[in-house]
């Protein structure tokens, strides 16, 4: 058996998305270190560089992604078994920067629990000292003593930032911004 790890997209809206991580560890295979385990520029409504979805084409040329997607991590619920290892492992969640040494972690994950609650705020992107030119936006994960049998389960809430993702701002801009039958201009 090799590492099987899979994505799987539970909810992509306009305004959040959740997603769901795994992985399971052969203990011969090696560790985990992904860079873009969650990559922002493609979730639902993500806005390229021409003002146009990443993931359509307008007449004829292909969209670019831009440079930076600002997610915010609103809750989390994991289960890591890293089995007996001595010390035992962990999973590390990362917001990724434009070099690995600009990465900044978000958590350290061993065992079961969660975060989110109403008075929790969310966690945002502090790579680089939220200076959107050193960071993607895209969230990595790497693994830590992994040994044979050991596993984890993420499941990730985050929050669009309508900057970067489309909420319906480009189709219709007036019905938009005001309310229905406001007359402001």
């Amino acid at each position: 058996m090799a590492n099987k790890f899979t994505y799987q997209i539970l909810r992509d809206a306009s305004t959040d998305a959740v997603i769901k991580l795994t992985g399971q560890f052969d203990g011969v295979s090696g560790t985990e270190n992904n860079q873009s385990r969650i990559q922002a520029n493609t979730l639902s409504g993500a806005i390229a560089t021409n003002g146009f979805l990443v993931a359509n084409t307008q007449g004829g040329t292909a969209n670019t992604p831009l440079s930076y997607y600002n997610l915010q991590i609103t809750s989390a619920q994991y289960y890591v078994s890293m089995g007996t290892s001595t010390p035992p492992g962990s999973i590390e969640l990362f917001w990724a920067g434009d070099t690995v040494a600009n990465n900044a972690t978000i958590f350290y994950l061993n065992g079961n629990g969660e975060f989110g609650s109403a008075q929790q705020p969310a966690i945002l992107n502090n790579s680089c000292n939220n200076q959107p030119q050193f960071s993607r936006g895209d969230i990595g994960i790497n693994s830590y003593g992994v040994v044979a049998n050991t596993a984890y389960t993420i499941i990730i809430s985050m929050r669009k930032d309508n900057k970067y993702y489309q909420r319906g701002q480009f189709n219709d801009p007036a019905a938009f911004n005001y309310p229905p039958y406001n007359l402001k201009p």
